[in-house]
């Protein structure tokens, strides 16, 4: 299953910039692909969605 990793600036991690930037990502993937798991770390989400890789796989997203 593909992944993107959206990850914060190495500043303290400010969880509305990193919601914000998980949105927008996990918005441009429901475009492409039926189902989008958001799955939240401490300074980072990863992204899987189902359907063919991005043409920059196993993408991050800063």
């Amino acid at each position: 299953m593909p992944v993107v990793t959206v990850r914060t600036p190495k500043r303290p991690a400010k969880f509305d910039s990193l919601a914000r930037k998980v949105t927008e990502t996990a918005s441009d993937l429901l475009t492409q692909s039926d189902r989008v798991l958001v799955v939240y770390g401490k300074e980072t989400a990863s992204i899987y969605y189902e359907g063919a890789e991005l043409p920059t796989s196993g993408s991050h997203v800063s």
